[in-house]
């Protein structure tokens, strides 16, 4: 009989534990609730460099509503964030956020359009840092994705997605000289979502203009003038 009633005190007790912890969680069916949909830790990184002849640049950042779907299109408000440990290093000059920002209408994922700038403060690295603030219509979803970063430059720089496999079976040892290169062959600046077929295609397609390059007497030279981008070129032995 008492083993029964401690079993029932510690049953009483984990369900009242749980049910404390579920009055904790927020709960989202009765408002709406902003974020964006990348978490601040992971930068939006934007270089004109590889968008060669651009001078401006509409980058779209995903937005996410939680919560109830709008039967209207509402606005909401994004500040540039110009203090604290992350804060904006970049002008005016580079960016334009438009007014007013609206979320649209029965939809739950809407994007931020922020126009960007080339100009001469991009030639060193800056940051434009953005939050969602909220208002008499919209609450705020988690801390992690109120703020967006984006890192701006007209250099180029290693992408993320030249990585340790892109090196050793692809592309090589990273260099501007062959990114600048590589994008002036394929047109492509970004390889982040490709999959291994349009990667293979693209590199082969990078090959052979270096292949032409060669052939036609205007071999493509690293920085040190000597070594060839095309013999440090992994997949050009398979190509």
């Amino acid at each position: 009989m008492k083993t029964y009633i401690k079993i029932l005190a510690l049953s009483l007790l984990v369900a009242g534990s749980v049910s404390c912890q579920e009055e904790q969680l927020p709960t989202f069916q009765d408002g709406h609730y902003l974020q964006f949909k990348q978490a601040s830790e992971t930068p939006y990184r934007f270089s004109f460099a590889t968008h060669p002849g651009e001078t401006t640049y509409d980058l779209e950042i995903p937005v996410l509503l939680i919560g109830k779907a709008l039967s209207h299109a509402e606005p909401y408000e994004v500040e540039v964030v110009t203090d604290g440990e992350i804060k904006t290093t970049a002008t005016t000059a580079s960016y334009s956020l438009p007014s007013p920002v609206l979320f649209g209408q029965d939809v739950f994922e809407d994007v931020l359009h922020v126009t960007l700038k080339d100009n001469e403060e991009l030639s060193t690295e800056k940051l434009l840092v953005l939050r969602i603030k909220a208002n008499d219509v919209f609450s705020l979803g988690p801390e992690e994705f109120r703020t967006a970063v984006i890192t701006l430059t007209n250099k180029l720089a290693r992408p993320a997605w030249w990585n340790d496999d892109m090196e050793r079976i692809f592309l090589g040892p990273y260099s501007d000289i062959k990114y600048e290169q590589f994008i002036l062959a394929t047109g492509i600046s970004d390889l982040t979502d490709a999959t291994a077929a349009q990667i293979t295609a693209y590199v082969v397609q990078f090959v052979y203009y270096l292949r032409e390059k060669d052939a036609a007497g205007q071999p493509v030279y690293e920085a040190d003038g000597i070594t060839k981008v095309l013999s440090s070129v992994p997949y050009a032995k398979n190509a």
